[in-house]
């Protein structure tokens, strides 16, 4: 999915959330009250009045004061600005309370109001009134500051668990965008590479005037084709990496001639199944140039395997004295083992052994 999309979606979803629950919170009373559990209907009232205060604060702090100053490291003023809207809504809160007596407010208002007050014979004096003016009382306008308080607490931690999930996205997309650069870099190191040591298996061709040599450049442009084509891709058939692998054992065979034996096999059925491209090829050509000799007999032993999800791949070569303090020794193998860990963190293995005559070379792969 488009992530502009994806983002529009994930935004439109947070809106229907916030009213629904608003919804929520304000119909409650209503359905208490027609359903006769509440008969105090100015209760009802009041319980209105206040949520609509902790709307207002709610919001002021998620949309305005929380992002316009807390973010952007004016602490002090969003503490002091939050504290002047509770305080502002807590007096709203009083003078309403103080309209509204407390008692069924909408009967107070449409009652009728009282005629002239009526003379009372000599001697006789006024009942007392029928609801007489309440005692101020705190506890209602302190518990409405408490409330404030954490739904202004509440407001300002919603807004922060959202910017710690903005945060994570973009750190995980810059992970991304790293890891992708490192992988193209390590590609471009790749191919020059591989493409510089096959035109030296071919050149010594063209110096011994072999009938091969014609064979060996068409065997290279096919591998070519194979890095700049398939190259490109994060991940390439299975198939086509081992296609790849045999292409380059009989170019380097017409090379050597007789003097090296290829043991290649492959167990299992690679069919449905990708690996990044020339993930495999760097243990191989490493074996072919530090492992073989124009005039001793060697032996290369290349095994693919596929159990289940996982892929075993080891080739074994021999150990020459010297070659591997030469100054390009294992750069092959380094960009592999770098870009398991960039492409297979956690799912993957490269080992190295060297008993001094032989050297083995053994990766797996979790392909799942």
């Amino acid at each position: 999915m488009d992530p502009k999309v994806k983002s529009r979606s994930g935004r439109s979803l947070t809106i229907v959330l916030h009213v629904v629950v608003l919804l929520f919170l304000f119909l409650t009373p209503t359905y208490l009250l027609v359903s006769g559990s509440m008969r105090d209907r100015g209760f009802v009232y009041e319980v209105w009045f206040q949520f609509a205060c902790y709307t207002a604060i709610f919001y002021l702090c998620y949309l305005y004061l929380a992002p316009r100053f807390f973010f952007r490291g004016r602490k002090t003023v969003f503490f002091f600005l939050t504290v002047l809207l509770v305080l502002l809504m807590a007096g709203a809160f009083l003078v309403w309370r103080d309209h509204a007596k407390k008692g069924d407010w909408f009967e107070q208002v449409m009652r009728p109001r009282p005629g002239p007050p009526r003379e009372m014979p000599a001697g006789r004096r006024p009942p007392p009134e029928a609801n007489p003016p309440r005692p101020f009382n705190s506890w209602p306008v302190l518990n409405f500051l408490l409330t404030s308080g954490l739904v202004a607490g509440l407001s300002l931690g919603l807004r922060f668990s959202e910017k710690m999930v903005q945060n994570e996205k973009l750190r995980k997309e810059t992970e991304r965008e790293r890891i992708r650069t490192e992988l193209d870099s390590l590609k471009h190191q790749l191919n020059p590479h591989f493409l510089f040591n096959t035109l030296n298996s071919i050149y010594s061709l063209a110096l011994i005037k072999s009938e091969k040599t014609p064979e060996a450049v068409m065997m290279l442009a096919d591998m070519m084709h194979y890095v700049l084509q398939e190259g490109k891709h994060e991940m390439v058939p299975l198939e086509k990496e081992i296609e790849y692998l045999t292409h380059y054992v009989d170019l380097q065979k017409i090379r050597l001639s007789d003097t090296v034996e290829v043991r290649m096999t492959v167990e299992g059925d690679p069919a449905g199944y990708e690996v990044p491209p020339m993930i495999l090829f760097a243990l191989l050509e490493n074996a072919f140039k530090y492992g073989t000799s124009s005039h001793e007999h060697t032996v290369i032993g290349i095994t693919t395997a596929i159990r289940g999800d996982r892929l075993s791949y080891t080739v074994t070569n021999r150990v020459f004295a010297g070659r591997e303090e030469t100054g390009t020794f294992g750069i092959g193998i380094r960009n592999t083992r770098l870009r398991l860990d960039l492409i297979y963190p956690g799912r993957h293995k490269l080992e190295l052994a060297d008993d001094g005559h032989t050297f083995t070379a053994h990766m797996e792969i979790d392909l799942a």
